[in-house]
């Protein structure tokens, strides 16, 4: 009787499965916006370089949109600021984890945690990071958004695209990540970077939120 239920009970989710990807079709969501109208000033910081990523790094990254520049203080104060957004089209890869890709380009983690850091009274998660490569050590802020919500892990990252694929037929995710060398003061550095976060958050928000 068991084995017969078993049996049952694979049929009908091996039929639920089949029929959900007959019928299941997901959309692109293109940005409201182009991320190259991202603001060059926030509040104390403004750009000074952007660069423009090469035929073959875009086809490992295949973002629908990104931007990769640097932004610098009053105080000569630098934050390197990467945005990748993934519409979830056909030609649209998934996001890369720097858990993945800096080991993959030479440099090893020294540190990683998961925290909050409050930006106009909300808490944002993210993941703080140090990685080395030779004698150069960076601090990395990173956090991926869907559907304008905050996600500072890979796993929360891959629950929340299933979820936006099975109730909005959507698979739209964006990558964003904070980088400053630390220096001998790696307190400092974090400083930094989150007075940068909380300048640029309420812009990053309004691209992102859809």
């Amino acid at each position: 009787m068991i084995s017969w239920f078993r049996f049952i009970t694979f049929y009908v989710l091996f039929a639920f499965a089949a029929v959900y990807m007959t019928f299941h079709h997901e959309v692109a969501t293109p940005l409201e916006k182009p991320l190259a109208q991202f603001p060059v000033e926030l509040g104390p910081w403004h750009m000074i370089h952007q660069d423009f990523f090469n035929q073959a790094l875009l086809a490992v990254l295949r973002p629908a949109d990104y931007l990769s520049r640097r932004y610098q203080d009053a105080s000569g104060k630098l934050v390197d600021l990467y945005i990748g957004y993934h519409d979830g089209a056909q030609n649209s890869g998934p996001i890369h984890s720097p858990k993945n890709c800096l080991p993959g380009s030479g440099w090893y983690e020294v540190s990683s945690k998961l925290m909050n850091v409050e930006v106009q009274g909300q808490p944002i998660q993210l993941t703080q990071a140090v990685y080395r490569q030779d004698d150069h050590q960076e601090l990395f802020l990173y956090w991926f958004l869907v559907r304008g919500r905050p996600l500072g892990n890979e796993v929360g990252l891959k629950l929340a695209e299933i979820a936006n694929s099975v109730f909005h037929s959507r698979r739209g995710a964006s990558f964003i990540r904070l980088s400053l060398p630390t220096g001998d003061n790696p307190v400092e550095a974090m400083s930094t970077a989150e007075s940068f976060l909380r300048q640029a958050y309420p812009a990053i928000h309004a691209f992102m939120s859809f």
